[in-house]
């Protein structure tokens, strides 16, 4: 069975996903490396035994030290090509923000850098992870970013990214509540993906800010925002 252990950064959380061999789901912002660093090691892990750096989103505080993490550990990197135009624009563009706080956030973050990386494998819908050590796939759900995707593992947990967030402030006001990210290409598409991920899972929802959330806390504010649209 593979493990996921969350690793807390300053601005999001990444992940490290322990089967017979590890992987690394986001990078954080740029400064980060250390504390993922620390993190694989209270986990049991050395950084060079990753097998895979895999990205839920292309976004500066989950692709900020990608580059110098792949070099480090001299391992393949993927995302969904739904992203590729953000990793190789080394910044986050311009961002459709989710209410007045989203608004107002878009104007700060939207051009935060990191440093462009191309893909070596296409984190396409369905691909299985299991040569890199994971019982699991890859779940492709957009609306956060076109190539938004979502870590599906055999166990029923799922890391899930940016689709929806854990509380307020990111994550840390009442981090197990779900509810919408401040950013959204597409918040109907958000939904949509929302319920394929539902579909797919039964335990932890472990989201990019805050959390983790409980599949039935989400079950029941998918249908409260469903009700109210």
């Amino acid at each position: 069975m593979s493990v996921i252990h969350p690793l807390r950064l300053r601005y999001s959380n990444a992940y490290l996903v322990v089967g017979t061999r590890p992987i690394l789901v986001d990078t954080g912002s740029r400064g980060d490396a250390p504390k993922i660093v620390a993190g694989c090691a209270a986990a049991g892990v050395k950084i060079r035994d990753i097998a895979l750096i895999l990205h839920t989103h292309v976004h500066s505080d989950h692709f900020g030290n990608t580059v110098d993490l792949a070099n480090e550990v001299g391992c393949p990197v993927a995302y969904h090509p739904g992203d590729r135009p953000l990793a190789m624009r080394g910044n986050n563009g311009p961002l459709r923000g989710v209410g007045l706080r989203g608004w107002m956030l878009a104007r700060l973050v939207a051009q935060l850098p990191f440093r462009a990386r191309a893909a070596d494998i296409d984190a396409e819908d369905g691909v299985r992870l299991d040569e890199f050590g994971i019982a699991g796939s890859i779940l492709h759900t957009p609306g956060h970013t076109p190539g938004s995707i979502s870590v599906i593992l055999d166990s029923g947990d799922a890391i899930v990214g940016d689709v929806i967030m854990g509380g307020w402030a990111g994550g840390a006001i009442r981090p197990t509540k779900p509810n919408f990210h401040y950013f959204a290409d597409d918040l109907p598409t958000v939904m949509a993906s929302v319920d394929r991920i539902l579909a797919a899972t039964s335990g932890r929802l472990c989201v990019g800010h805050g959390g983790p959330l409980c599949h039935g806390d989400v079950h029941a504010w998918r249908k409260v925002v469903a009700s109210r649209r």
